[in-house]
C-alpha cells in the first residue's frame, strides 16, 4: 500500500501491514480492529475561505456544510487487506459523539451562535436574536431538500438525527432486559446509561447528558426561540397600539404553531399494586425504575401502540403490553407554561384587552411624531420607535424627580461596579505580575542553582588544586631533608582525604552545626599536622665586628662575610690582584727594555775568535718575562686559594639555603594544610548553596503552585472581571434607561420648549476600549446638568378646577349610566374655553367624583372612572383654531395603559386614602391631557342603590394650563361661537326628566284619564346655561327616552289628542337598558323657552326624558 506514514492523524505500527503484503510477510490477522479517526480539521481552509468571501451565513449554511463531505476519503488513499478489520471514517464537519473535532464544531456552530441569540435576546434585541437562532433552527425555512421536521434545523447534528423516542419508549428501553434486547437497541440503551451515569456521576453539568442526548439541545434551543417570541410580542403588545398589538400577534401565533396542540393528558395504563420500598428494591433498575406486571391489571386493547418493535420480535411488544413502569413520567410544567403563556396572549388580543387584561379600544393609528425628535433619538443611540411611543404614553408610576433619584442611585451602583471592576483587573494584573515574578525568580534562582552547582564544583577542583600543590611542596619537603641528611617517613606524609559527599542530595557535614566541631578536629588533624624545622648554624663571621674585615677593601658598607668569603674577598684575590698587576708591569718593562740593543762581543778583532751578545735589551727583556711568570703563578696561586674558599663558602651557603628550603617547605605545608581546611569548608558551604537553591526551587515552584491553585488566584479574578464587566454593562444599561426614562418624564412634566431642546442623557458613553471605566461619572454629571436645568425650568403654571357635569355635557350618557351601569362621556376643548378661552397645554393634575344620589346608610357608591383617552393642546400657535385630525402636531394623544379610579363615597372622591402632591407616585390621571374621553361605570349586576336616584355625574377635574395669549383667546372665542350657532357646543343639549323636574305637569299626566293623556310642561329661561342668556335659542332636535310595559315593542307620541294628529313612534333601545327612544320628526319639535305639549297612548309611558339640543 502507499507509504501515507507522515499524513496527520494516524499512527505507525510497525509491527502490521494494513495493506498488501510483500512476500515472506507474515499474514495480518483479524484479531484487531484498528479505527482511524482525524487528528486535524479537514475544512479550516473551506470555513475561513467561505466566510472571507461570503458572510456568515453563507458559513453556517447546513448544505454547503453537507457538500464538503467526502465518505471515501480513507479508501481513496488506503486499501486496508482483507483479514484487516478496519472502520474507516469520512471527511466532513464532524459532529459525532467523541469526535477529535467534534467538540470544536458544536462550539463554532452550535454553542456560539446560540450563545449571542440568547444575549441579544436578553438584551431586548429581538429581531437580531432571531436571526442568530435561524442559524440553528427555523421555523420558517421552506427548505425542501430535508423532508420532515428535519428541514427546519440548520445544525448537521440535528437535521440529519433520526425521529427521537418519546419518554415512555425511553423508559421502558432501559427497563428491558438486555436478553430481550436487539444489537440495535442495546447500543441505544448504552448511550442511554451513559447519559444516566453522568446524571450520577455530575449531577450539576447537564451538558455531559445532553452530550448523549442532542434532543435536550433541541429542546433548549426551541425553548429559547420561544421566549424570544414571546418577549418580543410583549413589547410590542407594551405600546398598545394598533399597529403593535398586530406584530405582537404574528408573533404569538408563530409560537402557537411550534407548539402545536397542547398535549393531553392520558390516563393510567391501569392500576398497580401498592409495593413498598423492599418489595421494588428487588427490580430497581439503572435509572430508579420498576417495570411492574400489568396482564391481569387490564385487558388488552386499552394498552397504547408498542415502541416500535423490531420486526419478528414477538416478545418486545408483549413486554410492552404486559409491563408498564412503577413511577409515571412527570409533567413537564415549564414546557406546559408555554402553551399557557401564548394562549394568554392571543385571548387578551382577541378580546380587545391589554397586556394587563383591561378591555380598552385603540386608536385606528400611532400617534405621529416630530421627524426632527425621531433624528435626535437616532443621533443620541436611543430607539426611534421607543421615543414615538414614550411621547405617547401617560406618565409612568413614579414621578420624574424620583426617577432621577433612581438613576442617581443607579449611577452610585455602576460606580462601585466599576471600581468593583477596576479593583478585580488591578488583582488580576497583581496576580499576574506575581506569577510573572515567581517566575521569573524561579527562573534565575534555576540559573543560579547551575552557577551554584559549578561553584560547588570549582571548589571541589581548588581542593583538589591545593592538594596537588601540597603534594608539590610535600615532595619539596622531602627532598631537601633528603639533602639535609634526614629520613623523613613515609606514614607521615599520607595523602588526606577530604571528605566529599556520594551523591549530589548528600548533606554537608561542616555545615551542620551540631557536627562541625567533630569534623573539624578531624580535618584539622589531616591537613595542619606539625612539621620539624631545621636549626640554622651560628655564622661565622670575618673580623668579628670589624667594619673593614666584615665589608671588604671595596665595599662602602657592611657585608657580613663570613671567613672564607673574607679570605676570597680581601686575602686572596687583592693578593692575586696585585701580584697579576706586577706581572702585567713586567711585561710591560719586558716590552720596552727590549727595545735597548744589545752589546756585542767580538774578539776576532783581538784574535780570540769569540762572538757573543753579553748585554742588552733582549736579556733584559727575558729577564722582566721570567719575573712576570713568576708572579703570575702566585698570583694563580692566589687565585685558587680564594676559589677554594670561595667554594667553601657556597657550601655553607648551599647548606644553609637547603635547611631554608627545607623548612619553607615545612611551613608551605602546614600553610597548604590550612588552605586546604579552608577550601574543604568553602566546597562544603558552595555545596549547601547548591542545596539551598534547590531547596529554594522547590519552594518558589510550591509558591508558584499556590498562586496558580488557591481560590484568589488570577482565574478567579478573570472570572470577576468576565462577571462583573457583564453586570457593569447590564447595570450601567439599567441605569442609562433609568436615566433616559427620568429625562422623558421630567421634559413630559414639564413640556417647556428650551428644556425638551436640550438632549441631556448622551446616546452612549460606554467606552469598549476601556471597559466602561468612569462611565458613571459621565452619565451623572449629565444627570446633574438634567437636574439643575429642571429646577430652573420648572415654573408654576396656571391652576384651575372644572366641574364637568354629564347631565350639562351629554345628557345621554347620564341616561344610559342609570339604565346599564356604565358609559362614556367626551370632555371637548370647547368645554374648557367657556371658562377660560385662549389657554392650552390643559393637564390633569387632579381628578375626583361626585355622584349625587338617595342611599341607605354605610351603602358604597362604588364607580370606576377610567381614562381611555387624552390630548393636550401643546402649541399656542396656528392659523386655524380646531383639531382637524389625528395628524394634527399642535395636538398631543396620549394613549397605552388604561387609568382608573374607583370611589367609595362619590363625594368628591378620588379614589385614595390619603392623596399628596408629594407623593412619589403621580396621583391618578396626573399629566394627561383635560381633553379626555372617559368611562364611568357602576356594578351592574348587584346595585347597591337605585340608579334612578342619581340626578347627576360630577367629575371635578384640577388641572394647570398656560395662557396663550390674545391672539389665542381671540381664534378660541371665535371658534365657540361658530360651535354655538351649529349645535356644537358643550352643553348645547338638555336633558328634562319629566318626573323629577316637573312633578306637578307629571302627576296631572298619570291622572289623566281621558283618551290620550295629556303632558304639558314650560320649559323656561333658567333651565338652560346662564352664559346663553340674552342668546336666541333655536330647537335643532328633540329625543324621547320613555319607560314603558315590558310587552311593548315600541310606544306612539301624539301631537295632540285627536286621530290623525302627527306622530312618532318610539322604539326599544336594548343599548340603553331596555329605554323607547326616538326624534320627533313628524312632530313639530318644541321651543327651547315656552310650553310643550305631548300625547301619550294610555299606560304606555311611566317615566319620560327628553333631551332638547338648540343653537343659538
Amino acid at each position: 500500500m502507499t507509504d501515507r506514514r507522515r499524513s496527520p492523524g494516524f499512527h505507525e505500527r510497525r509491527d502490521v501491514r494494513l495493506g498488501a503484503r510483500a512476500a515472506g510477510d507474515a499474514a495480518l490477522t483479524s484479531d484487531f480492529t484498528y479505527t482511524f479517526e482525524n487528528f486535524f480539521h479537514p475544512y479550516v481552509g473551506e470555513l475561513i475561505e467561505r466566510l472571507n468571501k461570503g458572510s456568515l451565513a453563507g458559513l453556517l449554511d447546513p448544505q454547503f456544510q453537507e457538500k464538503l463531505a467526502d465518505p471515501h476519503f480513507f479508501e481513496s488513499f488506503y486499501t486496508p487487506a482483507a483479514s484487516g478489520l478496519v472502520t474507516s471514517f469520512p471527511k466532513d464537519i464532524d459532529v459525532r459523539p467523541g469526535g477529535s473535532y467534534a467538540n470544536y464544531n458544536w462550539e463554532l456552530l452550535f454553542h456560539v451562535p446560540l450563545s449571542i441569540a440568547v444575549h441579544l435576546s436578553n438584551n431586548q434585541r429581538f429581531a437580531e436574536a432571531q436571526r442568530w437562532f435561524h442559524y440553528i433552527f427555523d421555523p420558517t425555512s421552506t427548505d425542501t431538500s430535508v423532508q420532515g421536521p428535519a428541514r427546519y434545523w440548520k445544525f448537521l447534528a440535528f437535521r440529519g438525527q433520526a425521529e427521537t423516542q418519546n419518554i415512555i419508549q425511553v423508559v421502558t428501553l432501559l427497563s428491558t432486559p438486555d436478553d430481550k434486547l436487539q444489537p440495535g437497541d442495546i447500543i441505544a440503551k448504552n448511550t442511554l446509561l451513559q447519559g444516566y451515569g453522568a446524571i450520577r456521576r455530575f449531577p450539576f453539568e447537564p451538558h455531559r447528558v445532553a452530550a448523549t442526548r442532542p434532543v435536550a439541545y433541541q429542546y433548549q434551543v426551541v425553548m429559547k426561540y420561544l421566549d424570544n417570541l414571546i418577549a418580543w410580542g410583549d413589547s410590542m403588545f407594551r405600546e398598545d397600539t394598533a399597529e403593535s398589538v398586530n406584530e405582537a400577534t404574528q408573533r404569538y401565533v408563530l409560537a402557537a404553531n411550534i407548539l402545536g396542540p397542547r398535549p393531553e393528558q392520558l390516563p393510567a395504563q391501569g392500576k398497580r399494586e401498592a409495593m413498598s420500598f423492599l418489595q421494588l428494591r428487588e427490580h430497581l433498575q439503572e435509572i430508579g425504575n420498576v417495570l411492574v406486571d400489568l396482564e391481569s391489571q387490564f385487558p388488552f386493547n386499552l394498552a397504547p401502540a408498542p415502541p416500535s418493535p423490531t420486526p419478528g420480535s414477538s416478545e418486545a411488544s408483549y413486554d410492552w403490553i404486559t409491563r408498564a413502569p412503577y413511577f409515571c413520567v412527570p409533567r413537564n410544567q415549564r414546557m406546559l407554561a408555554y402553551w399557557d403563556r401564548v394562549n394568554d396572549r392571543l385571548y387578551k388580543i382577541r378580546n380587545c384587552m391589554n397586556l394587563e387584561g383591561a378591555a380598552r379600544q385603540l386608536a385606528l393609528f400611532e400617534p405621529a411624531i416630530e421627524p426632527g425628535l425621531r433624528v435626535k433619538a437616532a443621533a443620541a443611540g436611543i430607539d426611534t420607535g421607543a421615543v414615538a411611543t414614550a411621547a405617547a404614553t401617560p406618565a409612568g408610576p413614579v414621578r420624574g424627580g424620583t426617577l432621577l433619584q433612581l438613576a442617581r442611585g443607579l449611577c452610585d451602583d455602576v460606580r462601585a461596579l466599576g471600581n468593583a471592576l477596576l479593583a478585580a483587573l488591578e488583582k488580576e494584573d497583581a496576580e499576574a505580575i506575581a506569577l510573572l515574578r515567581q517566575g521569573q525568580e524561579l527562573k534565575i534562582v534555576q540559573r543560579t542553582q547551575e552557577v551554584r552547582y559549578l561553584a560547588w564544583q570549582q571548589a571541589q577542583e581548588s581542593t583538589n588544586a591545593l592538594v596537588r600543590s601540597r603534594n608539590i611542596a610535600l615532595e619539596r619537603y622531602r627532598y631537601h631533608l633528603r639533602l639535609l641528611g634526614a629520613d623523613p617517613g613515609a606514614s607521615q606524609f599520607d595523602l588526606p582525604v577530604v571528605p566529599r559527599p556520594i551523591k549530589p542530595d548528600d548533606e554537608p557535614k561542616l555545615t551542620t552545626e551540631k557536627d562541625f566541631d567533630a569534623a573539624y578536629l578531624q580535618l584539622v588533624l589531616q591537613f595542619d599536622k606539625p612539621l620539624p624545622l631545621e636549626l640554622y648554624p651560628r655564622l661565622k663571621l670575618a673580623g668579628e665586628g670589624s667594619p673593614t674585615t666584615s665589608a671588604g677593601a671595596s665595599s662602602p658598607g657592611r657585608l657580613n662575610l663570613t671567613v672564607n668569603e673574607d679570605k676570597e674577598l680581601n686575602d686572596h684575590l687583592p693578593a692575586a690582584r696585585d701580584l697579576n698587576l706586577a706581572s702585567s708591569v713586567l711585561d710591560t718593562v719586558a716590552s720596552v727594555v727590549r727595545m735597548i740593543p744589545d752589546i756585542d762581543v767580538d774578539l776576532h778583532f783581538w784574535g780570540l775568535g769569540l762572538h757573543s751578545e753579553v748585554f742588552g735589551g733582549v736579556k733584559l727583556s727575558e729577564v722582566s718575562k721570567i719575573a712576570a711568570a713568576i708572579i703570575r703563578t702566585k698570583a694563580a696561586w692566589e687565585q685558587d686559594q680564594a676559589g677554594m674558599a670561595a667554594r667553601t663558602a657556597s657550601y655553607e651557603r648551599r647548606a644553609d639555603e637547603w635547611m631554608l628550603q627545607s623548612n619553607l617547605a615545612a611551613h608551605e605545608l602546614m600553610h597548604l594544610g590550612r588552605q586546604i581546611l579552608g577550601s574543604v569548608i568553602a566546597e562544603q558551604a558552595a555545596h549547601r548553596e547548591y542545596l539551598n537553591s534547590r531547596s529554594q526551587i522547590a519552594d518558589l515552584k510550591g509558591t508558584e503552585a499556590l498562586l496558580k491553585d488557591k481560590y484568589t488566584n488570577g482565574e478567579l479574578y478573570g472570572w470577576m472581571q468576565g462577571e462583573l464587566t457583564r453586570i457593569y454593562f447590564d447595570s450601567y444599561r439599567f441605569a442609562l434607561d433609568v436615566a433616559r426614562k427620568a429625562e422623558l418624564t421630567l421634559k413630559r412634566e414639564l413640556m417647556q420648549p428650551d428644556f425638551d431642546a436640550v438632549q441631556f442623557v448622551g446616546g452612549d458613553y460606554w467606552n469598549a476600549g476601556r471597559k466602561g471605566l468612569l462611565v458613571a461619572d459621565s452619565l451623572a454629571l449629565d444627570l446633574r446638568r438634567l437636574e439643575v436645568a429642571y429646577h430652573e425650568s420648572r415654573r408654576r403654571e396656571l391652576e384651575l378646577v372644572r366641574h364637568v357635569s354629564v347631565n350639562q355635557l351629554d345628557p345621554l350618557a347620564l341616561v344610559r349610566l342609570r339604565e346599564t351601569g356604565t358609559c362614556e362621556i367626551t370632555i371637548p376643548e370647547s368645554y374648557f374655553d367657556l371658562d377660560c378661552p385662549g389657554h392650552y397645554l390643559r393637564r390633569l393634575r387632579h381628578v375626583s367624583v361626585s355622584i349625587p344620589a338617595v342611599t341607605g346608610p354605610y351603602t358604597s357608591v362604588n364607580c370606576t372612572l377610567s381614562l381611555l383617552r387624552s390630548s393636550v393642546r401643546t402649541v399656542a400657535t396656528g392659523a386655524d383654531y380646531p383639531r382637524h385630525d389625528d395628524s394634527d402636531e399642535r395636538f398631543q394623544d396620549y394613549s397605552g395603559a388604561i387609568q382608573a379610579i374607583v370611589t367609595s363615597t362619590a363625594r368628591d372622591d378620588d379614589g385614595m386614602f390619603v392623596g399628596s402632591a408629594a407623593d412619589d407616585r403621580p396621583l391618578p390621571f396626573e399629566g394627561v391631557g383635560a381633553i379626555s374621553t372617559w368611562r364611568v361605570e357602576l356594578p351592574a349586576d348587584f346595585r347597591q342603590f337605585d340608579y334612578d336616584t342619581i340626578s347627576d355625574v360630577v367629575v371635578h377635574l384640577r388641572y394647570t394650563a398656560r395662557d396663550g395669549g390674545a391672539a389665542l383667546r381671540h381664534q378660541a372665542v371665535g371658534h365657540l361661537r361658530q360651535q354655538i350657532e351649529h349645535a356644537q357646543a358643550s352643553g348645547m343639549a338638555r336633558l328634562y326628566a319629566m318626573r323629577m323636574e316637573f312633578p306637578s305637569e307629571w302627576a296631572r299626566f298619570a291622572a289623566d284619564d281621558r283618551g290620550r293623556p295629556r303632558l304639558a310642561v314650560t320649559l323656561r329661561e333658567e333651565h338652560y346655561p346662564y352664559w346663553s342668556h340674552g342668546h336666541s335659542r333655536e330647537t335643532v332636535s328633540v329625543l324621547l327616552l320613555a319607560r314603558g310595559p315590558a310587552d311593548a315593542d315600541t310606544i306612539t307620541v301624539h301631537a295632540g289628542p285627536e286621530d290623525g294628529a302627527p306622530s312618532d313612534a318610539l322604539s326599544r333601545d336594548d343599548a340603553l337598558g331596555g329605554l323607547f327612544t326616538g326624534q320627533l320628526v313628524n312632530i313639530t319639535p318644541p321651543a327651547a323657552v315656552g310650553e310643550t305639549t305631548l300625547h301619550f297612548d294610555p299606560g304606555t309611558v311611566t317615566d319620560l326624558w327628553m333631551i332638547l339640543t338648540w343653537k343659538g
